[in-house]
């Protein structure tokens, strides 16, 4: 089976953000990567914010 004809068996519930059917597991790992990645990008910058206004305060 190619990866273009390649369609997931689960169809989408109501109000859930899922993506096409048309992504790849592959295509799927990536963008799980990428969130996580995001999210450690977002929690450093968060934790640097409230240190430099610890430091601040104090």
């Amino acid at each position: 089976m190619s990866e273009e004809s390649y369609r997931t068996p689960y169809t989408p519930t109501p109000g859930a953000s899922m993506p096409p059917p048309e992504t790849t597991p592959h295509e799927g790992r990536r963008d799980l990567w990428a969130f996580f990645w995001l999210t450690l990008a977002n929690t450093a910058i968060i934790a640097v914010a409230g240190i430099v206004t610890w430091l601040y305060v104090h």
